[in-house]
């Protein structure tokens, strides 16, 4: 392969994502994820230094060329942490989705930004949501048999935001829905729903203040405080919800609330600033707690490589400093999709969902090599190349009638 193919890319790194597994189970498995890490690695080089520049290409953010040089001095950076680390593994270090390949969803953002054909993308999202019912149906033998039809899942919301842009997706989405909703109960995956209710949530509200960006603004901070609510009060929620539906069986037993207690206490004050390295841990009490006082060995070992909680993750390997340098993208597109006058639709929903997975960084969204940031990091840049190309003196014309509005053909993506 000697030219860049969007299609190919996405599928490189879906295959990867799907099956990596823990290696001393499923060999066969690691083999398949590393095959599929390297010939996605191989699409970026492809498109960075062979893709020949195109007339029509726009220019790129100003901010982008800048950016890319600080998150690879951040990155030699803590490489040569890790090198320092007694405890350093390269494989590891190199081969780990969670390690020093987590940033590379970050250049996925260029490849949204010169991206012109959509549709690609499009088709690439409408065969995903089919495994993933194919998957949650007939799943693969695996440490968690849910593994890979929750990567499928993630082109869900995406694809629901192309549904309100074009009609002819807007059934086929319907039926997602309902599928996620159940695929949430039975994988006991909460943030699964999670994510479509912010979307749609989001997505009403920003419609009805679209035209005041105070009240926008307002309406993020009170999204992320009753987000932190539900975090920190969920052993309630889940007891009213289980008492309203009747469900006794609803796993609450992991409110990942004192993983927060956890990691900044075990890291030192100049840690919160740059972290620990890719190959940071940090000492787990309650781990430790189950080892000794349970008996329990199922779970994780008491020195912890990750957390589940995505904005803990960045301050472990990184600190501030990497949590602020990832979501600097994804910021960019929120708000030019959301607080800049622009007329393209697919922008203003796209940047909806954009939004709603930075938000889920507070309970979820463990940056790593994964389906999930590829798309977010693309579907960022395709809004900042949609805003700039679209950009005119009057709001983007979105309402309440949104719904009704996205009826009405807005011509080929």
């Amino acid at each position: 392969m000697k030219k860049f193919s969007l299609t190919y890319f996405f599928f490189f790194v879906l295959v990867a994502t799907m099956f990596f597994e823990d290696p001393r189970l499923y060999l066969y498995k690691r083999l398949i994820y590393i095959f599929f890490m390297v010939l996605s690695g191989w699409e970026l080089y492809l498109f960075y230094f062979k893709r020949p520049e195109g007339p029509e290409d726009p220019a790129l953010p100003r901010f982008f060329p800048i950016y890319l040089n600080l998150v690879l001095l951040f990155t030699a950076y803590n490489l040569v942490i890790d090198f320092l680390n007694p405890n350093l593994n390269v494989i590891t270090l190199l081969n780990h989705p969670l390690a020093v390949l987590a940033i590379m969803p970050i250049f996925a953002f260029k490849v949204g930004y010169l991206t012109e054909d959509i549709e690609k993308v499009v088709k690439f999202l409408m065969i995903a949501a089919v495994l993933f019912g194919v998957f949650f149906i007939l799943p693969l033998p695996g440490v968690n048999k849910y593994t890979p039809a929750l990567t499928c899942y993630y082109a869900v919301v995406p694809l629901t935001a192309f549904a309100l842009y074009k009609k002819k997706y807007r059934l086929f989405v319907v039926g997602l829905i309902v599928l996620s909703a159940v695929f949430s109960q039975v994988s006991q995956s909460r943030t699964t729903l999670l994510r479509i209710i912010l979307f749609f949530g989001l997505l009403v509200s920003m419609s009805m203040v679209k035209r005041w960006s105070i009240l926008k603004l307002t309406v993020i901070l009170v999204t992320g405080y009753f987000i932190y609510q539900f975090m920190t009060n969920l052993g309630s929620w889940l007891e009213l919800f289980k008492s309203y539906v009747h469900v006794k069986d609803f796993d609450d037993s992991d409110t990942r609330t004192f993983l927060f207690d956890e990691v900044f206490s075990d890291l030192k004050p100049h840690e919160w600033l740059l972290g620990r390295g890719f190959l940071g841990t940090y000492f787990s009490p309650y781990f430790l707690w189950q080892e000794v006082a349970n008996q329990d060995f199922s779970g994780d070992h008491y020195y912890r490589f990750s957390v589940e909680v995505g904005f803990l993750e960045f301050i472990l390997k990184g600190g501030f400093v990497y949590f602020i340098l990832y979501i600097t993208p994804l910021v960019v597109a929120v708000y030019r999709g959301l607080f800049t006058r622009h007329n393209s639709r697919i922008a203003y929903l796209l940047s909806i969902y954009v939004l709603g997975d930075c938000l889920i960084f507070f309970t979820e969204n463990t940056p790593q090599y994964h389906l999930n940031f590829f798309l977010l990091f693309f579907m960022a840049g395709f809004v900042c190349r949609e805003t700039a190309i679209e950009a005119r003196t009057v709001p983007v014309e979105i309402g309440p009638n949104t719904f009704l509005q996205a009826s009405i053909p807005a011509g080929d993506l």
